[in-house]
């Protein structure tokens, strides 16, 4: 991940909000209308991806991070409890 950070978000590791919500959320802070994103499950199964960071036992391992593809952006969620997401530039990003 370079500097290329765009927005950073954070969320609460240990509560039971889904992080997947979380992500769509703050992917709606760098576009003018998120009602015009696709949704996030044509990128990620945002089942998985919030089994993953879900507190089974405790909040997941702060080491723990997720890297995808969403447009043209590149969305980190972290297990410490932070999104980023960052300018895919230079990177072909295929037409669905």
């Amino acid at each position: 991940m370079s500097d290329n950070v765009l927005v950073r978000a954070h969320f609460d590791p240990r509560s039971d909000r889904s992080v997947s919500v979380a992500v769509a959320e703050t992917l709606s802070l760098v576009v003018e209308s998120a009602i015009d994103l696709p949704p996030l499950a044509h990128s990620i199964d945002t089942d998985s991806l919030d089994a993953l960071f879900a507190p089974h036992t405790g909040p997941p391992p702060s080491e723990l991070q997720l890297t995808f593809p969403y447009q043209q952006w590149q969305v980190t969620v972290s297990g410490a409890g932070e999104i980023r997401i960052s300018d895919r530039s230079g990177h072909w990003v295929p037409n669905d």
